[in-house]
């Protein structure tokens, strides 16, 4: 395939109903890579996500010490668990750096946090961003402070580098906390290894610990990948089959099956897997308002499969969007324009507000954003586009136009 565009359609749609297995989730596995280094265990962890990130943040924890300079690409979790983690490396002098837009993310809040707990963190260039020279050493812990607001993974990265701290850590959270679940995911990977924590809202509190872990641990597979099969079901009508799942499930995005039902898609239970179809007669929705705040990631997911449907409506709590691979609601209120959606928005809303006449010729942008390109693909069921560098979707989901082709997608250089 092509590194610059793809032409994608859907010729004809599947008939069977396909079973696609999709691997670990990435927010887990960076979660279980990271604190199994930082405690020093050589568990084996299964399913594994195959994705780009998780590989950034391997090359992370392999570098630690070994090289002088980390460049970790697009991935914004290696980036933040990355800096907590080598802060906390004893002998480590190193340079984090990454994509040009990785460097006009904020990393802030993080620094000023593990500052206040004895990191050394200099910035190589504009204050508050990427690049930045980490001196690893001994860290003692105690308190900090961290906004809520921006990024929960600026406080998971602390949560997962304090088993090193010799007093543990207390987090003060202040203003309002975002993106909860995934605070709640990375006080279930500390229990995993044995360490309790404790999570009130305004405060977590994770003391000195002796780690306990088994000989292995087995990794989700990404509920945010699956949000792209709700979305074809949804505007497809048809089935398909997904593994590996769990019913009680410490991934945030799990969320897509309740949010789901406001299309019709009925998610069946199965054992390890999920099948999803559309309930028969089920009467489209003229408009739905949608809190997103807890599942940011399946944002894109929703806002085509309501413009795929033609359903008016708000999706909310998309702070986080601004500051991610790109402007995430910029970016979806200039593409949908392109199929004739109009949208408005503020700063952490979208509303889908008519329908017209889609351009043609349509090349979809996807501002070096997976999510982007994975996303739009069920616009593709009204006619053909072209994805701009269809291969950034490796940054979560290796597999994804090979698993698309099963549900009759056609690929053209």
């Amino acid at each position: 395939m092509s590194q610059d565009t793809a032409y994608i359609s859907f010729p004809a749609l599947w008939s069977d109903v396909p079973h696609i297995v999709i691997s670990g989730s990435k927010s887990q596995t960076n979660r279980y890579v990271t604190l199994r280094a930082v405690v020093g265990s050589s568990v084996c962890i299964k399913n594994s996500s195959d994705s780009d990130d998780a590989a950034s943040m391997r090359r992370v924890i392999d570098g630690a010490g070994r090289v002088d300079v980390i460049d970790i690409g697009h991935a914004g979790t290696a980036m933040r668990f990355g800096t907590a983690y080598l802060a906390s490396r004893e002998g480590v002098d190193v340079v984090i750096t990454g994509s040009s837009r990785m460097c006009e993310r904020p990393i802030r809040p993080l620094v000023d946090a593990l500052r206040q707990l004895g990191a050394s963190i200099e910035y190589e260039g504009e204050e508050g961003y990427p690049p930045l020279r980490i001196k690893g050493q001994k860290i003692n812990g105690g308190e900090c402070s961290i906004s809520g607001e921006v990024s929960s993974q600026f406080i998971s990265a602390i949560m997962l580098a304090s088993p090193s701290f010799e007093k543990g850590v207390e987090i003060n959270l202040t203003g309002r906390v975002v993106s909860v679940p995934y605070i709640k995911m990375t006080l279930g990977v500390l229990e995993d290894f044995g360490i309790k924590g404790q999570f009130t809202g305004s405060s977590i509190v994770i003391p000195p610990s002796i780690v306990s872990v088994g000989d292995e641990l087995v990794v989700e597979s990404d509920w945010s990948s699956a949000s792209y099969y709700y979305s074809m079901v949804a505007t497809s009508g048809r089935q398909v089959r997904l593994s590996s799942f769990r019913r009680c499930s410490t991934q945030g995005d799990s969320r897509i099956v309740d949010i789901y039902r406001a299309f019709g898609v009925d998610t069946e239970w199965g054992e390890g897997e999920i099948t999803l179809s559309l309930v028969k007669g089920f009467e489209r929705p003229r408009y739905v308002d949608i809190d997103m705040e807890d599942t940011p990631d399946v944002a894109q997911s929703v806002a085509v499969t309501m413009a795929a449907l033609g359903i008016r409506g708000r999706l909310t709590g998309l702070s986080t969007l601004r500051v991610k691979e790109t402007d995430r609601i910029a970016a979806l209120e200039a593409e949908l324009s392109k199929f004739g959606v109009k949208c408005s928005s503020t700063i952490d809303t979208l509303s889908i507000e008519d329908f017209g006449e889609r351009k043609k010729d349509i090349l979809l942008n996807t501002y070096q954003d997976h999510r982007m390109a994975m996303a739009f693909v069920p616009m593709a069921l009204c006619g053909g586009f072209y994805v701009e560098n269809p291969s950034v979707v490796s940054k979560s989901y290796t597999a994804f136009w090979e698993d698309m082709r099963r549900l009759g997608l056609e690929i053209k250089k």
